[in-house]
């Protein structure tokens, strides 16, 4: 792994208790500079002229696979496909990461962060080969790796200039540029109103880009107000990126810039909370539900 200049030692006070584990390393970006103009930041520059592969997955629940999860995992929150075909998933308010089987929804392993588990609002989880990220509401990084089942692992913090009222909801990560994708469920920074935002953690520089990577128009989602973000992932043959809205109940396609490509409508009946979203390796559609008190499910939809 390639470590940012100048790491600390987290002292007693940190942020997410030294008792989790020692040798916690963090980094405190400068502010966020203001975004003047909203359309400088969409450029016809490299707009996606290829195939769109949303349109060509069929949604119907008669062509789903559905599985419901183990109950441990009501709450799961977030979904991310390795480079070698493993499903990683996590828990909503502890640092707990489970490998799953996605043709069944079994628990392969489970891991957890610190020796005493840290608790966070998790909300989004990526790999890099055996770098496993999780991300919090607020934007903060925590990064591990990979382990073998019941192990307890050290791991490292990293602090982006953003915040709560951002709401991230989701994480990628996106090999063409070698950085973490952050999409906000809130806020999307100043002049950006009728806008969801993407902001980028680069993992050369350990640094959060200062203006959104995407800017996303809610007047071209389909859901209006209603297009919160829960998740992304980037298709793995076409580059383009997959943002889900649980708000909504539905799903977009949008290329590097952020401009929509196409959106479809996901069913209730087994999404009634789309957090999580994934590729098989045979570019099966992934998308985790959060139980919301019940029981959890994953959903496979097949390329029509």
């Amino acid at each position: 792994m390639r470590q940012p200049p100048g790491p600390t030692l987290f002292g007693v006070v940190a942020l997410v208790c030294a008792l989790a584990v020692m040798g916690c390393t963090r980094r405190v970006e400068p502010g966020l500079p203001e975004v003047e103009d909203s359309t400088s930041q969409k450029s016809t520059d490299g707009a996606y002229t290829g195939e769109l592969w949303l349109p060509q997955y069929d949604l119907r629940d008669e062509a789903a696979r559905s599985f419901s999860l183990p109950r441990r995992l009501s709450e799961l929150s977030g979904l991310a496909m390795s480079g070698d075909g493993k499903l990683f998933a996590h828990d909503d308010e502890q640092g707990a990461i489970y490998q799953l089987e996605y043709s069944s929804g079994t628990v392969v392993k489970k891991f957890s962060l610190g020796r005493v588990t840290v608790s966070a609002d998790f909300e989004g989880i990526a790999v890099k080969d055996s770098l496993i990220f999780l991300v919090t509401s607020s934007g903060t990084i925590f990064t591990c790796t990979e382990a073998e089942n019941d192990q307890r692992v050290s791991f490292e913090v990293y602090k982006t200039p953003l915040g709560e009222n951002n709401d991230v909801e989701g994480l990628d990560y996106d090999t063409e540029s070698n950085s973490l994708l952050l999409v906000c469920k809130g806020y999307p920074g100043k002049n950006l109103r009728g806008y969801k935002a993407v902001y980028a953690f680069s993992l050369d520089t350990y640094r959060l880009a200062p203006v959104p990577v995407m800017i996303i128009p809610l007047k071209d989602t389909g859901g209006g107000k209603s297009f919160n973000p829960s998740g992304i992932a980037r298709h793995p043959v076409s580059g383009t990126y997959f943002i889900l809205s649980a708000d909504a109940g539905a799903i977009i396609e949008v290329d590097r810039h952020g401009a929509v490509l196409a959106q479809r409508a996901l069913p209730r009946s087994l999404n009634r909370q789309p957090e999580g979203i994934a590729f098989a390796p045979d570019t099966s559609l992934i998308i985790c539900n959060d139980g919301q008190g019940k029981t959890g499910t994953l959903n496979l939809y097949p390329l029509r």
